[in-house]
């Protein structure tokens, strides 16, 4: 297959390029480049002919991309000519930056949502808890929000542990619960179900068989 045929992009530009300060056009430019990474620069022509840029917008493309900081070209003189070479290692730093940043912002949050569990447990987190806490994360993939949210939940009913919590989670999984807004909308359907099937207490029972009229004065 063609779509096999692919160009190896790391995940992390394309779910982040906007904070490389970028915008699309200059994320395709940037994509154009990459099968050029350590070899000679291409003609600005010869990138124009394929994309929708004329020759002077990919030029500026380009030097915006330097004054950026993602990419670099240095003059080549080893074979007795000059050449242009391109290079991405200045893009490759700031993603790696941006990966960093990621993962200490991550393992602070994961550390606040341990410290709230062991906080409305009132106990350490045996090492069963704290095994399940990490499915919950790495193989069921839930956010730390929504994690959070499901222990709220828990709490709020009065039925705290981690196999309710784990219900409330897989519920909310079946009901494409992905934001917090989404499990309170959730929450308060399941509070309103509950009032409109309310068993009412003491409710008349009428012989309606034998003629008894509930209407009759």
């Amino acid at each position: 297959m063609l779509i096999n045929q692919h160009l190896a992009v790391p995940h992390i530009l394309l779910k982040d390029y906007r904070h490389l300060n970028i915008n699309e056009t200059e994320l395709v430019v940037l994509l154009k480049l990459m099968q050029f990474d350590g070899k000679e620069m291409p003609g600005f022509k010869e990138l124009a002919d394929e994309m929708s840029l004329m020759t002077e917008q990919v030029a500026a493309q380009i030097q915006g991309l330097i004054q950026k900081d993602l990419i670099a070209i240095h003059v080549d003189h080893s074979h007795q000519q000059y050449s242009e070479i391109i290079s991405l290692e200045p893009l490759d730093r700031q993603l790696q930056a941006r990966y960093q940043v990621q993962t200490v912002s991550h393992e602070l949050s994961f550390n606040t949502l341990f410290e709230r569990f062991e906080v409305a447990f009132s106990r350490p987190l045996t090492p069963i808890e704290m095994q399940t806490l990490n499915h919950w994360l790495d193989s069921d993939h839930h956010s730390l929000d929504i994690i959070q949210a499901a222990l709220d939940e828990a709490v709020s009913h009065d039925k705290l542990s981690f196999k309710y919590i784990d219900r409330i989670l897989l519920n909310w999984q079946k009901r494409n619960v992905k934001t917090i807004d989404d499990s309170k909308t959730v929450s308060n359907d399941f509070k309103t179900g509950r009032k409109m099937t309310k068993t009412i207490e003491n409710f008349p029972v009428f012989d309606w068989v034998n003629g008894e009229n509930p209407y009759a004065k």
